[in-house]
């Protein structure tokens, strides 16, 4: 029972970022006329996502802690890798896109930073960054859900 809670768990955090990764924020920026306005929006909507994604997270690090199913590395490997999703998205939240927000705001929107100020290095970095933590965590459940899945179906047998 607790690795098919934690399966839909894991596939409710990997629906959630995939939909944000690839349809809210490009549509965003497609159908907003105004670049700062579709950034302004995909920065709040990323931010109930990484809010959703820490609470995901430590639900599930929850279920697998009260789960007697695993031993050994297994558990191990569940573990340490619901920890770096879980931190992947506290480090976005807190550190990547609260600095990332700080340059929206001394610039008035990150298309008005000038591509001679050093600033727009380091956005264009964190952005980066972001993206990167972002798809760690998408590529890391995905992982997780087939050893899961798995892990289940040869229990059966």
């Amino acid at each position: 029972m607790n690795t098919k809670i934690r399966l839909t768990l894991l596939s409710l955090w990997l629906g959630m970022m995939a939909f944000f990764s690839f349809v809210v924020a490009p549509s965003t920026f497609i159908a907003l006329p105004e670049t700062n306005l579709a950034g302004l929006v995909v920065s709040v909507v990323l931010s109930h996502i990484e809010l959703i994604g820490i609470a995901i997270g430590v639900i599930t690090l929850i279920v697998l802690f009260a789960s007697r199913e695993q031993t050994g590395k297994q558990f191990l490997f569940e573990l340490t890798a619901l920890i770096l999703m879980t931190f992947s998205m506290i480090l976005s939240r807190f550190v990547i896109s609260r600095r990332l927000h700080e340059i929206r705001v001394k610039f008035g929107g990150a298309n008005l930073i000038p591509s001679s100020d050093p600033s727009r290095a380091t956005f264009d970095q964190l952005h980066q960054i972001s993206v990167g933590l972002t798809s760690f965590a998408m590529i890391a459940a995905a992982v997780l859900i087939v050893v899961l899945v798995r892990r289940n179906l040869s229990s059966r047998y």
